[in-house]
């Protein structure tokens, strides 16, 4: 109620703690928006209302040169500390369709409990489109939705302003092929460890690789040539994928997986991996 244990008292904003949304702890998280709505609650309780406090997400967004950068919930880092379970998803997507002037690319990370599906934090960067995508993810993290609810969700599409599959539509698409077993993952930071058990496959263009880079070791066969290569790799290893954002890689994960191949995907693919490791 934002009373303090003296009844006369009451303190909101910077100067108190506040319970965690996520994990329902006390928590110091100095922002407006929380500010006020406890200013608010403070004076109608001082009349007589009854008013509690649901909890801080956290959610904020921040401008630096012509980037946004913004987030809610908990970020990996916290659910470490906090020995949280979670799984992680990363797409990069078009802030509206991509054949009408002006569309920009919106990198989107997804902090999800992988038995539940239950949302523990979002957070994503761009030029265009990010904020609203946060927005989103947090009046759905404050309702109780799911991941796998968030497949359903109906976002306005128009060329000029949305996908037909927004950004948030495709997360929660890696998200629940992880959760249903469609996919194995693999994240960035496991790629510069693997195994004499493991092989890496590259199945982007050889154009690409001269253009933007590659991981050293993989064998590139592009996706549209592994249905006749796929005697090109061995079966008693595990195969790495990976393509530009992942997309390609989850289409060769299928592909592969459907002969008898043991495969793992890479979550955000080569574009994850090269700004995450820079």
């Amino acid at each position: 109620m934002m009373q303090t244990s003296d009844p006369s008292i009451y303190a909101v904003g910077d100067a108190v703690e506040e319970k965690d949304f996520v994990t329902s702890a006390q928590t110091l998280v100095p922002l407006a928006g929380p500010a006020n709505r406890q200013g608010r609650m403070a004076a109608d309780n001082m009349f007589g209302r009854n008013e509690t406090y649901q909890g801080t997400q956290g959610t904020a967004i921040c401008k630096i040169f012509d980037l946004a950068v913004a987030s809610t919930g908990k970020n990996e880092k916290q659910l470490k500390r906090d020995g949280i379970n979670y799984e992680k998803v990363y797409v990069h997507t078009a802030s509206h369709a991509s054949y009408y002037p002006g569309a920009e690319i919106v990198s989107f990370k997804m902090l999800f409990d992988p038995k539940t599906g239950k949302i523990l934090g979002a957070q994503a960067v761009g030029k265009d489109g990010v904020d609203k995508r946060i927005d989103v993810m947090a009046v759905a993290q404050r309702a109780g939705m799911t991941v796998e609810q968030l497949q359903h969700l109906e976002l306005t599409y128009a060329p000029p302003y949305g996908s037909a599959k927004d950004v948030i539509n495709q997360a929660a698409f890696v998200a629940n092929n992880i959760i249903k077993g469609d996919s194995t993952p693999i994240h960035f930071d496991e790629m510069d460890s693997l195994t004499d058990e493991q092989v890496l496959l590259d199945v982007r263009n050889p154009g690409e690789l001269e253009n933007v880079g590659f991981i050293k070791d993989a064998i590139n066969i592009p996706v549209d040539q592994l249905r006749q290569r796929m005697n090109e790799l061995p079966k008693d290893k595990e195969i790495v994928i990976y393509c530009q954002v992942g997309l390609r890689g989850n289409v060769a994960y299928r592909q592969l997986v459907n002969h008898g191949f043991k495969a793992r995907n890479l979550i955000g693919g080569y574009r994850t991996y090269k700004f995450a490791t820079a």
